[in-house]
């Protein structure tokens, strides 16, 4: 089944889709908590009483959580933001060594993102988010578990890639 823009569909390597299940509903989790957090506050604002300071902060966490959790998503089912001249371009051989060299690349730098996330998880500052008062530490978790996961799915694509559909009958 062709998409729209004319390319073929991608079939995910099976050992991976229970974690696409789940990353999806954690960014699905983190959308909604943005949504109620913004209507919880433009309500605020018709309130007499004084509203939540914290709300504000949390929402845009969890943007800034979204975007990391669902990095690794987006890379396995080629949602991320890429040029596809590459693709359009190429066949073959070709095609095939530039899909190594961008997985590849993308793991490295994943990599090398998740030891400074790392790096600041295991920090021994005292320091606090202004509203909440949550550790700043606690708030690189998931752009640590973000860039592995992603690396994750860049190695698997260098070693099963996927395949467009149709693909399969002629291997």
């Amino acid at each position: 089944m062709a998409e729209q823009d004319g390319t073929a569909a991608r079939s995910r390597p099976a050992p991976l889709r229970w974690l696409s299940t789940v990353e999806s509903a954690v960014g699905g989790l983190l959308l909604a908590t943005i949504l109620v957090l913004m209507l919880g506050q433009a309500l605020q604002r018709y309130l007499p009483t004084g509203g939540w300071v914290g709300s504000g902060e949390l929402a845009r966490f969890s943007l800034v959580w979204l975007t990391f959790a669902m990095a690794g998503y987006l890379m396995e089912r080629d949602g991320h933001v890429t040029l596809k001249v590459i693709d359009t371009v190429t066949r073959g051989l070709t095609r095939r060594l530039v899909f190594l060299f961008a997985n590849i690349m993308v793991a490295i730098v994943c990599l090398n993102l998740a030891y400074e996330a790392f790096v600041l998880v295991t920090d021994d500052s005292s320091q606090v988010s202004p509203a909440l008062g949550i550790p700043i530490r606690w708030f690189y978790v998931i752009p640590l578990v973000g860039f592995l996961l992603t690396a994750l799915r860049s190695v698997v694509a260098v070693f099963l890639p996927p395949r467009a559909v149709g693909e399969e009958s002629q291997a």
